[in-house]
């Protein structure tokens, strides 16, 4: 099987991958306000798939993400055929449940939406903006 190249992690991309949840939200008296969830901390990138083509440390995709309740800053580095690309990028976003919403502060301020899952240490992203698609999978380091 021949892997290609993660070819449009592009700044639109990397904003779907920071989609990440753990964010702001407020209780309300009768209970129908989000449902917060603390993902604060700092991650390491397991793995980025985008159209089929999953990446990881051993295809030269590194990345790092870190979470606040309401914010993300995220540098990521993929491999391309001109050598590897880096982009950084950072942002607010928020959970209800499962369900995030996050908005880059970059310009543009693209929103991505998607669900998270998180197991133990491990944070599963599926984020989609501006119709890119992303699966991250992300590992909590602190």
């Amino acid at each position: 099987m021949r892997r290609r190249p993660l070819r449009a992690l592009l700044p639109l991309t990397i904003v779907a991958l920071v989609g990440i949840a753990g964010a702001c939200g407020g209780d309300d008296d009768e209970g129908t306000g989000p449902i917060q969830t603390d993902l604060s901390g700092a991650y390491v990138l397991v793995s980025v798939t985008q159209g089929g083509v999953t990446l990881g440390p051993a295809e030269g995709a590194t990345g790092t993400l870190t979470l606040t309740q309401t914010r993300y800053t995220l540098s990521v580095t993929v491999p391309s055929p001109t050598g590897p690309v880096t982009t950084e990028d950072s942002g607010t976003y928020q959970t209800d449940g499962i369900n995030w919403t996050q908005v880059s502060d970059n310009a543009g301020g693209f929103q991505g939406v998607g669900t998270f899952l998180q197991a133990g240490s491990f944070l599963t992203v599926d984020v989609t903006t501006a119709g890119v698609k992303v699966v991250s999978v992300w590992e909590l380091t602190d």
